[in-house]
C-alpha cells in the first residue's frame, strides 16, 4: 500500500493485540497502491522538515507510512465500536502550524522555542519554550549569568560536553532536553547533494526491525464485554496537545468527553491562538474545578470514580497528591486510564516537549548527514494519534486497563517504522516549490504546506 505493506500490517496487529485479543485487523485493505513519499509530500509535515534554506526532506516517509496504518486500524475499530473515525494525518500533524503560519527551521524547531545542539560525541535537543528554561542556561553550564543570546551561549558550550551530560544537567533542573540515539541515523541515509536528497529503499527488507509498540499496559479492573465507545464518558484531565487530541477523536467516535481544568493553572493552550484550542476542544463539555479546595477535590473524584475513561498528562506524584493515583483506586469495572508523559510513568521526573521528545526517540529528518527536527512538535500529534487508537483497543478488549504511554516511546516507534521498499525519491526544485518524485510509480507530488483546520469540522 504506502510503504512495507505486509510489515506495517503486522506492526498495527501488534499494537493491537497488545491490548484486545481481535483478528480486527485481518482483513487486508482494498485500496490503490500508494507511496508513503509521496503522501508525506501532500501532508504539509514534509514542508516544516528540512533547513528554512533547502529542500524539504523525505527521510521520515517511512514513520509516515506507519501512521497512515494507524489511522487506518482507528477506523476499523471505531467503526466497531462507536462511529467511524476517519482521520486526516497531515492535517492532525500540521494543523497547528496551518493555524500558525509556522515554517521549517531545520536545527531550530518550527516553534522557534527549540535547538539541536552538536556536542562532543553526537547531538542534543534543548526547549527553552518558558522564561524559566531561559533562566536556568547559566546553571545548567555552571556560569555565571551572562547578558549574551542564551542561545550562542548554549550552542558554544554544547560542544564541550557529552550529550547525555548536557541533557541530563538540564533536565536537573527542570529545562526539557533529549539525546538523540546514536542508532538514529538511517543506514542508507540521504545523497550528499543537500539540494537533492535521495531517498534510498533498505537493502534488506526482511530484515527490517519490527516498530516497537508505543504503550505499556497493566490490568487494574475486571473487563465489561461488549463495551462501545457511544456514550462513554471521558474525562479529560490533560493539557496542550496529545491528550486533547486524544479526547477530539474519542469525541467523535461517540464518547461524551468532560474537559476538567484547574481554575488555579488553565490549559496552557489558552495562551495562544485560541483557535488551536476549539479545534481540539470543539463540541467537549467544560469544567473548572479548583483542585485545592476539598470542594474542589471531591467533585474531581467523582468525576474520575464515574469516568468510563480518564485521561491525565500529570506527573505520578501529582495525581497522588490529589488522591487519585491509578495504583491507589478501586476502579469500576471495564474502566480504562490512560497515562500520558513525556518518558514513561517510570521516569516521572523527566520533562518533555513534542520536538525534544520526538528526538528522544530518534524521529527526525535527515539533511546533509546532519538531524533536523521533522515536523512542528511531532511528538505530541503522533502521541494522541496513538492513545485514542490505545484507548479504542482497551474498550474494544473490554477496558480494565492502565495504558502507559509516552511521547518518547510514540516518537521511537514511528522512527523504527518498516522501511520503504521502493525508490530512490528525489526532491527536486520547481521554482519557489519543490516536488517529489516516484520513480516506481511514475507518479509526482508537490510539497504541500500545512493546511488550516476548519472549526467544527473534522480532521
Amino acid at each position: 500500500m504506502h510503504t512495507n505493506t505486509s510489515a506495517t500490517a503486522a506492526v498495527l496487529r501488534d499494537w493491537v493485540r497488545s491490548l484486545c485479543p481481535s483478528d480486527v485487523l485481518s482483513r487486508p485493505v482494498e485500496t490503490q497502491p500508494g507511496c508513503a513519499a509521496l503522501a508525506w509530500a501532500a501532508s504539509g509535515a514534509m514542508d516544516l522538515t528540512g533547513r528554512p534554506d533547502g529542500a524539504p526532506t523525505v527521510s521520515p516517509a517511512a514513520a509516515y507510512g506507519l501512521l497512515l496504518e494507524t489511522t487506518e486500524a482507528l477506523a476499523r475499530i471505531t467503526a466497531q465500536i462507536g462511529s467511524e473515525v476517519r482521520a486526516d494525518p497531515g492535517l492532525l500533524l500540521a494543523g497547528r502550524a496551518g493555524l500558525l503560519n509556522l515554517r521549517r527551521g531545520g536545527q531550530q524547531t518550527a516553534g522557534g522555542a527549540g535547538r539541536l545542539l552538536r556536542t562532543s560525541d553526537g547531538w542534543c535537543a534543548i526547549t527553552l519554550s518558558r522564561q524559566d528554561d531561559i533562566d536556568s542556561v547559566p546553571a545548567i553550564l555552571g556560569l555565571e549569568p551572562v547578558a549574551d543570546d542564551p542561545w550562542e551561549t548554549l550552542t558554544a558550550a554544547a560542544r564541550e560536553w557529552t550529550a547525555t551530560d548536557l541533557a541530563d544537567r538540564a533536565q536537573l533542573l527542570g529545562v526539557p532536553a533529549a539525546v538523540l540515539p546514536t542508532a538514529a541515523h538511517p543506514a542508507t541515509g540521504l545523497s550528499d547533494d543537500a539540494a537533492r536528497p535521495v531517498a534510498r529503499p533498505s537493502a534488506a527488507p526482511s530484515a527490517t526491525p519490527r516498530s516497537q509498540c508505543p504503550w505499556q499496559t497493566s490490568r487494574i479492573a475486571q473487563p465489561v464485554v461488549g463495551a462501545r465507545l457511544d456514550g462513554l464518558v471521558v474525562v479529560d484531565l490533560s493539557s496542550m496537545w496529545a491528550g486533547p487530541l486524544c479526547a477530539h477523536l474519542l469525541g467523535r467516535a461517540g464518547a461524551r468527553v468532560i474537559k476538567v481544568e484547574s481554575t488555579r493553572r488553565p490549559d496552557g493552550a489558552r495562551r495562544g491562538d485560541p483557535r488551536f484550542f476549539d479545534w481540539l476542544h470543539g463540541g467537549h463539555e467544560q469544567l473548572a474545578v479548583d483542585f485545592h479546595t476539598p470542594a474542589g477535590q471531591e467533585t474531581l473524584r467523582e468525576l474520575v470514580s464515574t469516568a468510563d475513561v480518564v485521561i491525565e498528562a500529570s506527573r505520578p506524584r501529582a495525581m497522588a497528591q490529589l488522591g487519585l493515583a491509578p495504583g491507589d483506586r478501586v476502579h469500576r469495572d471495564g474502566q480504562v486510564w490512560l497515562s500520558l508523559t513525556g518518558y514513561g510513568r517510570a521516569e516521572p521526573m523527566r520533562v518533555a516537549f513534542g520536538d525534544d521528545a520526538a528526538v528522544a526517540g530518534g524521529l527526525v529528518g535527515w539533511d546533509g548527514g546532519e538531524p533536523v527536527f521533522c515536523g512542528d512538535a511531532i511528538a505530541d500529534p503522533l502521541t494522541g494519534i496513538c492513545a485514542a487508537l490505545a484507548v479504542c483497543c482497551a474498550v474494544l478488549g473490554g477496558g480494565g486497563q492502565l495504558i502507559d504511554l509516552s511521547m518518547r516511546a510514540t516518537a521511537a516507534a514511528f522512527a523504527s517504522a518498516p522501511a520503504l521498499t521502493h525508490g530512490p525519491h528525489r526532491v527536486l526544485a520547481d521554482g519557489a516549490d519543490w516536488v517529489v518524485e516516484c520513480p516506481h510509480y511514475g507518479r509526482s507530488q508537490r510539497v504541500l504546506r500545512p493546511r488550516v483546520p476548519q472549526l467544527g469540522g473534522v480532521a
